[in-house]
């Protein structure tokens, strides 16, 4: 049995490996685990190929792999292992991945204690008994394993590589896993390291955090839970990690029906909801309730100012638009306060305000008034933070109306130690997807702040307020 700090060891060795292993590529799978490896084998160590049947290693050569029948037979040492066979081969290769001295097996195979088989049950029970005795460490079963887009190491072919950020993420799903890194990245939200865990037969939610926390890549931590099988080892951890980084937790099975899916996907339990969310606050986690909010959150985290309250001042296109903002920000804990005079006087030298409502939100104003108007919010005193209504169906049919938006925000934010944000009215009919992704990536290139509705964006910025308002006055 391993100790906390050998473990970290291990585990790092295994995140950034000096040579990896797939066991399992076939054709059936289309060598898949090998394709998605491929950018480690190109730029840093080898990929290799295990398969004792030597009728599917065509693909891996063509590959520019090298086969073996077994991972004994490798002289080069190896870190980092994916298996992919049935489940009953899998405590034989467990066996030889620990006479390998191999740090971190991931298993892709299901069918484990998830099963509720007794079939499953006995297997689970040998590999983890085998596995803990010898100090190997198991990502899985029944995951996706390791994405480390800084050395190639992914959880599919289809995921980026080579650029890398500050948010590291541990998921109990492998699908939901992978949506994280693709939607973040539509957001150009970067990973420093996601873990697809599975069912946590060895390293489990606390381990990964307990990393996490001490990795200098990951200023964010997010997570993906169904349920934890050590809650006071867990809430232990939490309350470590977030002592040193924000930890974001999005929890499913918060009702006894859900609880029954969890229990079916990765064997873990049920817990009250309100207790549960106790918990997160008294241990300094945020909870988090979507993918949307997730990363909404990461961005705010990662791009907004410090706000010293929660005074808003809001632009909208429209008077409907006025309306809604000003409902949706208000029911989220923001005051939509009355501007300053001065702020009133300096509006009325450039706008009609006979017909139009300015008392805030300010609305409906001709476009070419917008550099004025941000200019007057961002220095209202009245206004602790300032979000501004730009239309999207505008911003990707005309690039100097896009550059122009740009440059009126970051010139307002450069200014202004307030936070500036962008809220982006998509409207119907929707954005060609290529499109809005192009649009969001730029904006988070620019170092803008823009949410793709007023809910989305009140819901991140009150989030990310209280827990700077808190920080403020704790410092104090």
């Amino acid at each position: 049995m391993l100790g906390r700090t050998e473990t970290l060891d291990r585990m790092e060795r295994g995140f950034n490996p000096r040579n990896v292993v797939v066991i399992g590529a076939a054709k059936h799978n289309q060598h898949r685990w090998l394709k998605a490896h491929l950018p480690f084998h190109q730029n840093h160590g080898h990929v290799l190929n295990v398969n004792i049947d030597e009728n599917e290693w065509p693909g891996a050569t063509e590959l520019g792999i090298q086969n073996y029948r077994s991972i004994l037979e490798i002289e080069e040492p190896v870190d980092y292992v994916t298996i992919s066979v049935p489940r009953n081969v899998v405590p034989r290769l467990i066996e030889e991945c620990i006479r390998k001295e191999v740090a971190i097996v991931h298993i892709y195979t299901a069918g484990f204690e998830e099963s509720g088989e007794e079939e499953g049950i006995r297997l689970d029970r040998e590999i983890s008994a085998m596995a803990r005795k010898a100090g190997l460490l198991i990502i899985g079963p029944n995951c996706m394993g390791v994405f480390n887009p800084a050395v190639g190491i992914r959880q599919s072919e289809n995921q980026y590589y080579g650029e890398t950020g500050n948010f590291g993420y541990i998921s109990q799903s492998g699908s939901m896993a992978s949506g994280m890194v693709a939607e973040a990245n539509a957001y150009d939200v970067k990973m420093s390291k996601c873990i697809s865990m599975g069912n946590g037969m060895v390293l489990d939610v606390q381990d990964y955090l307990d990393y996490f926390a001490e990795d200098a890549e990951t200023k964010v931590i997010g997570m993906y839970l169904e349920g934890v099988r050590n809650p006071h080892r867990f809430f232990e951890s939490l309350r470590a990690a977030s002592s040193k980084k924000t930890v974001l937790v999005w929890k499913v099975g918060q009702t006894e029906d859900a609880a029954r899916a969890t229990q079916a996907h990765t064997g873990t339990s049920y817990m009250q909801e309100s207790l549960w969310n106790n918990l997160l606050i008294r241990c300094g986690a945020i909870p988090i309730e979507s993918q949307d909010e997730m990363i909404d959150t990461v961005r705010t985290l990662s791009l907004m100012p410090f706000a010293s309250g929660y005074n808003v001042g809001l632009y909208a296109s429209t008077g409907g638009h006025s309306t809604d903002m000003a409902n949706v920000f208000s029911k989220n804990g923001f005051k939509v306060v009355p501007l300053t005079d001065t702020s009133y006087k300096e509006l009325g030298s450039f706008l009609d305000l006979i017909g139009r409502n300015f008392v805030n939100p300010i609305q409906q104003a001709p476009a070419e008034h917008f550099e004025r108007i941000v200019n007057i919010l961002s220095r209202d005193e009245n206004v602790d933070l300032v979000a501004l209504e730009v239309p999207a169906r505008r911003l990707v049919s005309d690039d100097k109306f896009f550059d122009d938006r740009v440059r009126i925000l970051k010139e307002a934010q450069a200014s202004s130690p307030k936070p500036i944000v962008a809220i982006i009215s998509n409207g119907y009919p929707k954005l060609d997807p290529d499109a809005e992704e192009a649009m969001n990536k730029r904006f988070t290139r620019e170092g803008i702040l823009a949410f793709p509705s007023f809910l989305s964006g009140a819901r991140a910025l009150k989030t990310v307020v209280d827990r700077q308002v808190l920080n403020g006055y704790l410092a104090d």
